[in-house]
């Protein structure tokens, strides 16, 4: 199903629910880079070192993350996000869901070959 089979509202639902898994995805990558700023204060790591970690979050899963999140179909993004558990079912509006569902069960069976 493409946006435009949505309505306006469910179109700017679809867009406020790819921004929060957009934020909450990369909010999880986030931890990452934390757990380096917390060796670079403890003398493990140089400035040096912490500034390649900080390059490639950049230049890899935030960019990745922005790529999907703000330059894909946010059907798919959105589809996406709940069949990997980053939004629950209960956060999608039932109309908005219903007209996902196949999109769904793509992105679900995409996952399960990724995992194998």
């Amino acid at each position: 199903m493409s946006m435009d089979s949505f309505t306006k509202g469910h179109r700017r639902e679809i867009r406020r629910l790819a921004g929060l898994a957009h934020e909450r995805e990369l909010s999880t990558a986030a931890g990452s880079l934390e757990s380096e700023f917390g060796r670079w204060r403890r003398g493990e790591i140089d400035v040096f070192e912490l500034n390649e970690h900080i390059h490639k979050f950049h230049d890899g899963v935030s960019r990745e993350l922005y790529k999907a999140y703000a330059m894909g179909r946010l059907e798919f993004s959105v589809a996406g996000a709940i069949a990997r558990g980053v939004l629950q079912e209960s956060e999608v509006d039932p109309a908005i869901l219903e007209g996902l569902r196949g999109l769904i069960g793509l992105a679900g069976g995409t996952e399960q070959e990724n995992e194998a």
